[in-house]
């Protein structure tokens, strides 16, 4: 692990106010262009002549007439900064809420140490004794790619944590997702 940086839960979040983005469709056929949402992240910005689109419940990043359905991220490029891929991470999310894919992670789940006291103080915390850091977290693996980590809380019957690694191609913001429970609260 190399180039550790560790980041609050509020970092994760979009921070750039711009035009709305488009809502959630419901099932059809549809085409909604959905670059705007890449647009909330101020690190991130789409590639010259490409788009992101949203059809058939599919996301896809388009570019001249050359479609990149493997993925989506193709078409987003940033400064390469911690934070940007940390943002990238949240925004692949995102995008991924208007596709029949959806992921589990959203931003109001996010944790981190701070927010965990806060549930503590409140009563809403079963786990008293975590030894490590929840905090969000970037560093280079052992081959030099970009790493990010989450973990995210879910309350919807039982009460879950997960664990979320993006791990970002060696000089691009493509990513593979990895996604597993790390506990389970009954």
């Amino acid at each position: 692990m190399k180039n550790k940086v560790m980041f609050s839960r509020e970092a994760a979040r979009k921070n750039v106010c711009t035009k709305s983005y488009p809502p959630i469709p419901i099932r059809g056929s549809r085409i909604l262009d959905l670059s705007s949402v890449v647009d909330q992240y101020s690190q991130l910005k789409l590639k010259a002549g490409w788009r992101i689109y949203t059809s058939f419940d599919y996301v896809y990043a388009m570019a001249n007439e050359e479609t990149d359905t493997d993925d989506l991220m193709a078409g987003i490029t940033g400064d390469e900064s911690p934070l940007s891929y940390l943002q990238a991470a949240v925004c692949y999310h995102h995008l991924m809420e208007y596709s029949v894919n959806k992921t589990d992670l959203i931003s109001q789940a996010i944790l981190d140490d701070d927010y965990l006291r806060q549930l503590n103080l409140m009563g809403k915390w079963n786990i008293r004794n975590i030894k490590r850091s929840l905090n969000p977290v970037f560093f280079y693996d052992s081959l030099m790619h970009p790493v990010v980590i989450l973990f995210t809380y879910h309350q919807e019957g039982i009460q879950v944590i997960q664990k979320h690694i993006h791990r970002f191609n060696y000089g691009s913001y493509k990513l593979k997702t990895l996604q597993r429970n790390w506990a389970i609260l009954l």
